[in-house]
């Protein structure tokens, strides 16, 4: 799944994530169908709304600490595996250790489940004189024998104990590795609950930010007020209003028709954005959502052509399909979404294909939204129309610039075969040499 082509990519560009450790989390996720990990991933995104909604400065608190926050994790491999640290790796564990301590008095009470470990022994070994002060070296607390040399050697300035003091001063960093490699595996929990934590503190934010709602698991899709938020963010920027729509889809095949400019292939990166998000463990772009677990995504919208193989638009396309009836054909079930299929070809075969598709993925119960211009595509599918121009509300400065405002992109099912004729209205619209419409007309 190409996350660009389905808006996914903005969602991921417009997370909050501070440090790198949540970034690494983020990468770490999957998609998945295990129903009870995603129930317990929205409630737990839940329960981080509900505590940014209490306490609205807690976030800024909690990002600044998590930003300041460096990996450790190579340093406690290195600790695991038997390594003497030397000062900088125990200056690094030391540093982490406070900024996470500091998390956990923040979070252990009420949140314990978004909390790292306690680390206040960690601290103890790395801060003997507990200072707490952002700085670490060997001192002479470590050792008796330690503090004495190093007392004659700044009465006397003796430099031949300079030799005594390193040596000392290397057993002490021995003691300390061993004593933290007994807290490798805390450490360890440490950093992964702090990579989450960076990760589902900017899901929530972003939850309300963009009005996300949790999507509930049922045996079919049901979406009302479905929006995608790139573009949405992008007709904002334009001063112009995105029309949300509703859609519900069923095992098989779902057929959209509409006009070009009707918001068709924009329905179907959004349908499958959706998808993408629910199962990823992210709250979805609606008002209300019921999602249908799938095995995974299919999407083709006609943009397939590859250069590099020297194949054209269509033989890729063809591939595509290929590719995507032969999982079915092992049992995978996924979320079919295809883009005008075969509407590089002419009409008859078009046609012809477009119906052995669907009778192929009706037949597998598979579901699916096909969107097309072809008419008589069957009886068993669901049929759903963009109701299109707004011919009402029509007036006399409509041009290629402001032509989507009179434009309804929401979904009515029909009945019938038929495919709206609204390409020379908007032709019409566009101001497109009246030769040219009136020809059409003619021959239409």
């Amino acid at each position: 799944m190409n996350f660009e082509k389905i808006g996914f990519d903005y969602i991921i560009d417009t997370l909050d994530i501070v440090s790198r450790l949540g970034r690494r989390t983020l990468k770490s996720i999957e998609f998945s169908k295990d129903i009870l990990k995603l129930e317990k991933e929205f409630e737990n995104l839940q329960s981080v709304i509900t505590l940014l909604e209490n306490n609205p400065k807690i976030y800024t608190t909690l990002k600044r600490k998590l930003s300041a926050l460096k990996d450790i994790e190579s340093i406690v491999n290195r600790l695991s595996n038997g390594y003497i640290l030397d000062d900088v790796e125990l200056f690094e564990i030391k540093i982490f250790s406070m900024i996470s301590q500091e998390i956990y008095e923040i979070l252990s009470e009420n949140y314990k489940f978004l909390a790292p470990q306690n680390l206040e022994k960690v601290i103890d070994i790395l801060d003997p004189d507990k200072l707490r002060i952002a700085s670490f070296h060997i001192y002479s607390s470590y050792s008796i024998e330690l503090s004495e040399v190093r007392k004659v050697i700044k009465e006397t300035k003796d430099e031949t104990l300079y030799e005594t003091e390193m040596q000392l001063e290397d057993d002490v960093r021995k003691v300390i590795s061993r004593k933290l490699s007994n807290y490798n595996q805390v450490l360890k929990s440490s950093i992964k609950r702090l990579g989450y934590l960076d990760l589902i503190l900017a899901k929530a934010h972003q939850a309300q930010k963009l009005n996300l709602v949790k999507p509930i698991f049922t045996n079919k899709t049901e979406l009302k007020g479905v929006f995608n938020p790139k573009v949405l963010k992008i007709l904002e920027d334009k001063d112009k209003t995105y029309q949300k729509v509703d859609i519900t889809l069923h095992n098989g095949v779902t057929v959209i028709t509409g006009a070009n400019m009707s918001g068709k292939t924009l329905t179907l990166k959004t349908l499958g954005l959706v998808q993408n998000m629910a199962q990823m463990g992210f709250y979805i772009p609606a008002i209300e959502g019921e999602i249908q677990l799938v095995d995974e995504i299919c999407l083709s919208i006609g943009d397939t052509q590859s250069l590099e193989e020297g194949l054209s638009s269509f033989a890729a396309e063809m591939l595509e399909i290929d590719r995507i009836v032969k999982k079915i054909k092992k049992g995978v079930r996924p979320l079919v979404l295809i883009d005008e299929l075969a509407r590089t070809t002419n009409p008859q075969e078009g046609r012809a294909l477009l119906k052995s598709v669907i009778t192929i993925l009706n037949n597998y119960f598979i579901e699916s939204v096909i969107t097309t211009h072809y008419d008589q595509v069957g009886e068993d599918v669901v049929k759903l129309r963009v109701k299109g121009i707004k011919k009402t509300e029509i007036e006399e400065n409509v041009n290629y610039k402001n032509i989507e405002d009179y434009i309804d992109y929401s979904l009515i099912e029909v009945d019938d075969d038929s495919v709206p004729e609204e390409a020379l209205t908007i032709g019409k619209l566009l101001k497109i040499d009246e030769d040219i419409i009136n020809n059409a007309y003619k021959y239409l």
